[in-house]
């Protein structure tokens, strides 16, 4: 049964131009954009952390912006090849395989050809090579990935480039923070440099 955010959102996209999506959101709710998460953060606890250099009031969204809804259960209200841009921070890697491939599938639906869908997630490469010491065996595996930050499934570049490729992106292109081929981007706040390094996370532009 689709859910009261997403017939809000059948019934407002079209108003929408450009149409961009904004998943994971959280409190940092994007204005102009659909920002989708599970349920809405109000941002005022969290500007300790965003600051308004990654959260300046121009771009502050509010609950209008926001929309409530699981995208591993529940195809989106949008028709085939309507969205304009796509864009993520520290979301896909709470997913587990099975709903990255979901999620990934869905994206592609809706993005327009040529379209870019913005990826920036951690790297399991650099966290395990940073932290790991594998001949220790069990002991030496650093855990904090999946028992601190709560991720599921923690992609390398080629992971990444494997699964977008095989549900039907056409090009893959790596670059870094801030860098993305499209401009509608907004300034990319992870990774957290109290978190992780500058290069710690994987930075990608998955085209339509």
């Amino acid at each position: 049964m689709e859910g009261v955010d997403a017939k809000r959102l059948r019934a407002t996209y079209q108003s929408k131009k450009p149409l961009k999506l904004h998943f994971g959101c959280g409190p940092r709710i994007l204005k102009g954009w659909i920002n989708i998460d599970l349920k809405y953060e109000p941002y005022h606890n969290y500007m300790k952390y965003y600051t308004d250099k990654y959260y300046p009031q121009e771009i502050r969204g509010d609950l209008s912006d926001f929309y409530a809804i699981d995208i591993t259960k529940t195809e989106l209200p949008i028709p085939d090849n309507s969205v304009d841009v796509i864009f993520h921070e520290d979301f896909i890697e709470h997913l587990s395989q099975r709903d990255q491939i979901i999620f990934l599938a869905e994206t592609l639906r809706v993005l327009k050809r040529g379209g870019i869908h913005r990826v920036n997630t951690p790297s399991l490469l650099v966290s395990m090579s940073n932290h790991s010491d594998f001949s220790r065996g069990i002991s030496g595996v650093y855990l904090d990935e999946w028992n601190k930050h709560i991720h599921l499934n923690v992609l390398t570049p080629n992971i990444l480039q494997e699964m977008a490729l095989m549900v039907g992106y056409k090009k893959v292109f790596f670059n870094g923070r801030n860098q993305s081929k499209s401009e509608t981007i907004p300034s990319e706040y992870r990774p957290d440099p109290n978190d992780r390094p500058e290069f710690g996370n994987i930075f990608a532009d998955l085209i339509k």
